[in-house]
């Protein structure tokens, strides 16, 4: 067992998130275990119980409200405007008597944080503040801040749910913390944690009991565990796919010298493939396959690294479509591999169809398939700066490395096979690279125009 102390300071404000039970017996006694904790702030979700407000009218706490409006963009604001200022203002009513109920929560996990937010979300503030005497907040980020100062939290989010031993010395860093730099914000716990963190931890308990009279905090640590975490499944996948090409190397001898070629005597290769002496079809197949697993570890290293759990909630809140998996980083793996074998089964009909100079599918394969060799060393650098905890923008530019990479095999396949195109060169790059980037330029338009999308990935991205 470790012991930390803090110095005496100006104490935080402890809250509970509540997940009230519905028998009122078993929330008095939640009530009573939390003041006899030194808990000041209790928030529950709207609507409450009638006997539940009746009951909270006689306890000590400072109650927030928070309303059920979540992931909204602006453009969600907008269009909602006149619904939003009805709920609202029914709410405000309802609690107007209640004079411990200090503010109500609008907005939890929205767009808040955007430079047009304070003008489009006003007309609703101002007509709500005209009829009601409470204070109101919005949720983001696992920080409360009121609208009136929106840059200035005024409360935190300790957001485990579930107690495990190893959360006490987590909770002593961030309360600790607190306490040492005279903080006053209010330090919330959900219930359900706090509850089992009472009952399994009796050293918590006393911790706070404590921390009510003297002001100090301190609290003896648990032994700290020394297992080590297993490996995340990516490192076993890609693992697995270098143990795969050393399997495809084993039993198709043709690959390595194929690769050599591919970089170091590209000309060679190409006439290979299009004079047909090379025309085995499996290794390219293989590598179009690796590269589909390849492009679901990118994808779930960039979403994984650029979206917090509550960014990734809004992103398939707002897109559905995209919980291939559920909600969870994992769909973001299964999307990159369903849209890449879609890519690909394109490109290849793309690059294969106007040739007039290629008799057979396999040379399309084996001449667009060889750029993905680069994949194991980006990819493996990729995972690698994912775990060892680089920041988002190095795994940025290695992520779009690979976009590039791949983008880029199209284009270098339709220019090589446009070598021996003959008369009809000029024709065929034209319905190949030169569509291809049309397309593509179009895409792009499409999405910078397309002003709900550009909110969607902005709350995603923010949160």
């Amino acid at each position: 067992m470790g012991t930390t102390a803090k110095s005496m300071a100006q104490q935080p404000s402890l809250g509970i998130v509540w997940d009230h039970p519905t028998d009122t017996s078993e929330a008095r006694d939640q009530l009573n275990v939390f003041h006899e904790h030194g808990i000041d702030y209790l928030q529950l979700n709207h609507p409450v119980n009638p006997d539940l407000l009746t009951l909270l009218r006689e306890t000590p706490f400072t109650i927030l409200i928070q309303l059920d409006h979540t992931y909204l963009t602006l453009n969600d604001i907008r269009s909602l405007q006149d619904n939003l200022l009805q709920q609202y203002v029914e709410a405000a009513d309802l609690y107007r008597s209640h004079l411990n109920l200090a503010a109500i929560g609008l907005l939890k996990n929205s767009q808040t944080s955007h430079p047009d937010f304070g003008n489009t979300f006003a007309p609703i503030l101002d007509s709500l503040s005209a009829r009601s005497n409470k204070d109101f907040y919005f949720y983001t980020n696992e920080e409360w801040a009121y609208f009136k100062t929106p840059e200035i939290p005024f409360a935190t989010l300790f957001a485990d749910s579930v107690f495990q031993r190893a959360d006490i010395a987590a909770f002593d860093e961030r309360f600790g913390r607190e306490v040492s730099q005279n903080s006053s914000l209010i330090f919330f716990m959900r219930s359900q944690w706090f509850i089992e963190a009472h009952s399994e931890y009796p050293e918590f308990s006393e911790s706070l009991r404590e921390f009510e009279l003297s002001k100090d905090w301190s609290i003896a640590l648990p032994a700290s565990d020394e297992s080590r975490e297993s490996q995340p499944w990516i490192v076993i996948l890609l693992i697995t796919l270098w143990v795969g090409l050393a399997v495809l190397f084993r039993l198709l001898p043709y690959l390595r010298p194929m690769l050599l070629r591919y970089f170091l005597a590209h000309r060679f290769f190409v006439d290979d493939i299009l004079h047909y002496r090379e025309r085995a079809i499996t290794g390219g197949i293989a590598l179009m396959a690796m590269h589909a697993l390849f492009s679901g570890i990118v994808f779930y290293v960039l979403a994984e690294s650029a979206m917090s759990d509550s960014g990734l909630e809004a992103f398939l809140h707002h897109l559905p479509s995209f919980s291939i998996l559920g909600v969870n980083f994992a769909s973001f793996f299964a999307l990159g591999v369903i849209l890449t074998l879609l890519i690909q089964a394109v490109a290849l009909l793309w690059l294969y169809l106007p040739a007039k100079n290629m008799e057979h599918f396999s040379q399309a394969v084996n001449l667009y398939s060889g750029t993905f060799f680069l994949d194991f060393l980006i990819v493996t650098i990729l995972v690698t700066l994912y775990i060892t905890g680089f920041g988002p923008t190095v795994i940025l530019i290695f992520g779009a490395l690979f976009v590039l990479i791949w983008y880029g095999a199209f284009n270098i396949s339709a220019f090589d096979i446009s070598r021996s195109s003959g008369p009809g060169t000029a024709l065929y790059l034209f319905l190949t690279i030169g569509l291809h980037s049309l397309v593509s330029i179009g895409l792009l338009v499409l999405f910078f125009s397309n002003d709900s999308l550009l909110q969607i990935f902005d709350l995603a991205l923010s949160l």
